[in-house]
């Protein structure tokens, strides 16, 4: 299994199976299960976006469960779900509405190869599993492993 690390609110709307397409400016070979690491650093962008909003607001009525605040409520340092990574291509104005065709970066710059990686069969684990990510793709550590695989088969 291999893992990719996301900002906050993204994380959680790609965990709960709202966002299904990953914003990259790689091209991937890689196929297969995906954890979903929340990393420690928030998403203005994401923050401010209504489709996260609305995701949150369709996941709370689906779910009977209570409001939640962003971002207080957020998890951060942790592997939130896990999803299929079913195809990566480069961006030639498709998956709408969340693929996107620019990416700006922190610093303002502008950078264009958009890749969108197609996310599918998200499954939101119970319980957050604690664990420093990296940039990438990358293998969470062997415990994770057996966490993440413990959780999606209730044992």
């Amino acid at each position: 299994m291999k893992a990719l690390t996301i900002q906050q609110p993204w994380a959680w709307a790609v965990a709960i199976g709202a966002k299904r397409i990953e914003n990259r400016t790689q091209q991937w070979r890689y196929r297969g299960p995906l954890a979903i690491h929340a990393g420690q650093r928030i998403s203005e962008r994401g923050m401010a976006d209504d489709r996260i909003w609305r995701a949150l607001s369709h996941f709370q009525r689906d779910h009977g469960g209570a409001p939640v605040s962003l971002p207080g409520q957020l998890v951060y340092g942790a592997i939130l779900g896990t999803v299929e990574l079913v195809d990566c291509h480069p961006d030639a104005g498709c998956c709408k509405p969340w693929g996107e065709s620019a990416y700006v970066e922190h610093g303002g710059r502008e950078r264009r190869r958009i890749t969108h990686l197609v996310l599918e069969n998200p499954r939101l684990l119970a319980e957050p599993i604690p664990c420093s990510g990296l940039l990438g793709l990358w293998t969470p550590p062997a415990d994770v492993q057996a966490e993440i695989e413990r959780q999606e088969t209730g044992q």
